[in-house]
């Protein structure tokens, strides 16, 4: 055992999992992944890779055509002069990290945050720096220009967000810009759920700012979370180092994926973003008069405030007690008074664990 994989901890989520693991009959909140399938267009296109023996290694940046496709998406922006397919975002995020932070820099992390932006960052003998976000899960401006020092070489962002699914607006973004641009940090944005913009407020950072690695992909909105086919697009020099790292750790995305994606790229899943929105509203309105609940705008989470003296912790085990499963805040935050759900469930599993949820909201003054 290294000190460097000391610094990883284990996912919150996972243990949780491994608790419902040991029960019958639980309705999860807790999975980070659509439950619509694999749209039929991409299905065919998979099986006709493997029919046509595109199995293979690719080259280690992803096939040109995908390539290609991805930088069109960004043209006219100074920062989009190089794409990489990665394995999955995650991938994007390890390579790029790896390719930006050296030992003894601190990256900005906004709080709530993904689980792995610290501790992957904490791997690589980086510091990551942890601001606090508003009660809306806004950035605090104020907060970011007091953390920055002068070892401060990145901001990471990730919009829309998980585990609150806020989706920063652009006066947001431009505000973030320009602290980046006095203090000539780089920008790393995490845009994987960009297609679940339920109130149109998505910016994508590359459209504001050059130094940016602007990362994206195919697992949510394809339901491709297992084929792992995410991209960074960036300035060249840093997509190259990352293109010579992967050659040396992930070799290259899955074939079938890229050349599946490469076929389906601009493929329309309107009618699946309009499920979900549904579900955002239904779960809003039955929680908001039990719960200190923020609307999200975006993903397909919640992020849910508890009463003071009750942990995160606690309050799972009594979802579990009751047949359900939901996320300790702790997974996703140094405070611990908070739990994250995802509504990518069908309906009736959204409407059984909802009613839950509001059972024992109303049982906290027993607590």
């Amino acid at each position: 055992m290294t000190k460097r994989v000391d610094c990883i901890h284990s996912s919150g989520i996972r243990k949780v999992f491994e608790k419902a693991a040991k029960l019958k009959d639980v309705i999860s909140f807790g999975i980070g992944q659509p439950d619509f399938h694999v749209p039929e267009e991409i299905k065919k296109s998979l099986v006709k890779a493997v029919n046509e023996n595109k199995t293979g290694y690719t080259q280690s940046g992803g096939i040109a055509g995908l390539r290609e496709k991805i930088l069109k998406k960004y043209a006219g922006k100074k920062f989009a002069e190089s794409a990489i397919v990665t394995s999955g975002v995650s991938g994007a995020i390890f390579l790029s990290y790896s390719a930006l932070l050296e030992k003894g820099d601190e990256l900005i992390v906004f709080d709530p945050y993904f689980v792995m932006y610290p501790d992957l960052c904490s791997f690589l003998g980086a510091k990551p720096v942890i601001v606090k976000t508003n009660k809306d899960f806004s950035i605090n401006i104020e907060s970011l220009k007091k953390a920055i020092t002068k070892k401060t070489k990145a901001i990471i962002i990730n919009s829309p967000n998980n585990p609150t699914g806020a989706v920063y607006s652009r006066e947001e973004l431009e505000e973030v810009v320009k602290v980046a641009k006095k203090h000539d940090l780089w920008i790393i944005s995490d845009e994987v759920y960009e297609d679940f913009d339920y109130d149109n407020k998505f910016t994508s950072i590359g459209g504001l700012y050059d130094k940016a690695i602007v990362m994206s992909g195919f697992s949510k909105n394809f339901a491709l979370t297992g084929l792992r086919i995410g991209y960074a697009v960036g300035p060249q020099k840093v997509i190259d180092d990352m293109t010579k790292l992967q050659q040396y750790t992930f070799v290259c995305a899955p074939s079938i994926a890229q050349h599946a994606v490469n076929e389906n790229f601009n493929l329309d899943i309107k009618k699946n973003i309009e499920k979900f929105k549904n579900r955002r509203d239904f779960v809003y309105e039955k929680l908001k008069g039990h719960f200190d609940v923020a609307r999200p705008s975006g993903a397909f989470y919640f992020f849910i405030r508890l009463p003071k003296g009750i942990s995160g912790e606690k309050f799972v085990d009594k979802c579990l007690e009751e047949g359900l499963l939901v996320v300790p805040g702790s997974s996703f935050s140094k405070s611990n008074n908070c739990f994250r759900i995802s509504y990518a469930v069908d309906e009736k599993q959204i409407e059984k664990g909802v009613e839950i949820l509001i059972k024992l909201s109303k049982s906290f003054r027993y607590w």
